[in-house]
């Protein structure tokens, strides 16, 4: 279900989204010229080629350029979606930006836990922040500082959109603590993690390590856990797909509901993936950490760490 989330009137005629005013559309055309003068530049084009064949081994090597040049657009287009964000009212960006299941955010809020949201680097995650605070949600999230022009932007842009920023250094007090107020903390669960920081699990038919932050505060809160995936729209909308809650098998403890728990984020974030690849962020090393101890000895590590 499509929860409506405009405050103000909109008349007889259609809405005009902020990406679809001239501004907008220089915005939008200055981040794509960036998406696409990486693509020329060849920054990091092996790996996401590398990374397309992994994921995709079916598509010849022509369509995986096609799709590689795509998410080099979606991803500058992201970025002027984020300098655009900050030259638009609350309104608008209710227009812009819709949520489909947002009841399931409702639902798990009413439980008292606290809520544990799991979000990917997939469409415009960065609108995000605003967009739930806007209604009436603040998202928390463990970040890492960031150096770069187009880096400090985004930051700013982070913390002029009320999103709260946990350091990850020392961070597990902090968002647990977070939880048992009953706040929403954010954790990205797409990204390679070094062996010790992480568990492998499988990600397009073949291990990832991942982080399985987002399993282990929720299981020592006892948050429920949904997804938030912004999937960018053919007119330039954005729609959040709130996916959820996610649990454990009941039957199953200690590191082994964190393996699991983990297994099933990562299929969500798979299938979103899999639905809309260009909108993903294949510039990243998803596999650079590949497995030489078992996965029980690093999921016991972990919550060695975290108690």
């Amino acid at each position: 279900m499509t929860v409506a989330t405009s405050p103000r009137p909109r008349g007889t005629g259609p809405v005009r989204l902020p990406n679809q005013r001239l501004s907008g559309r220089l915005w939008i055309a200055f981040g794509r010229a960036l998406g696409g003068l990486a693509w020329l530049l060849r920054i990091r084009r092996r790996v996401v080629l590398e990374n397309l064949a992994r994921a995709f081994p079916s598509l010849d090597e022509a369509a995986r350029r096609t799709l590689a040049r795509s998410s080099y657009a979606s991803l500058g287009t992201g970025l002027g979606e984020i300098l655009l964000s900050r030259t638009i009212s609350d309104g608008e960006l209710a227009d812009w930006v819709s949520f489909d299941g947002f009841e399931r955010y409702e639902q798990a809020a009413a439980e008292g836990h606290g809520v544990v949201v799991v979000i990917a680097h997939f469409g415009n995650w960065e609108l995000l922040g605003r967009a739930c605070a806007k209604r009436g949600v603040q998202l928390a999230t463990i970040t890492r500082k960031m150096n770069g022009w187009a880096n400090r932007r985004i930051a700013a842009a982070r913390a002029g959109s009320g999103l709260a920023q946990l350091p990850d250094r020392g961070a597990t007090a902090d968002a647990l603590a977070l939880l048992r107020r009953n706040g929403v903390l954010a954790i990205a669960v797409d990204q390679n993690m070094r062996e010790k920081r992480g568990i492998f699990v499988d990600f397009f038919s073949h291990p990832a390590c991942t982080t399985p932050a987002a399993a282990v505060y929720a299981l020592r809160a006892g948050a429920p856990i949904i997804a938030a995936f912004p999937v960018r729209q053919p007119d330039g909308s954005h729609r959040v797909l709130v996916q959820g809650p996610f649990v454990a098998p009941p039957e199953l403890r200690g590191h082994a509901a964190i393996q699991a728990l983990t297994q099933e984020l990562t299929r969500a974030v798979e299938a979103i993936v899999r639905a809309h690849p260009e909108q993903w962020y294949w510039l990243h090393r998803r596999w650079k950490t590949q497995p030489r101890a078992p996965v029980k000895a690093q999921t016991d590590q972990l919550a060695r760490r975290t108690e």
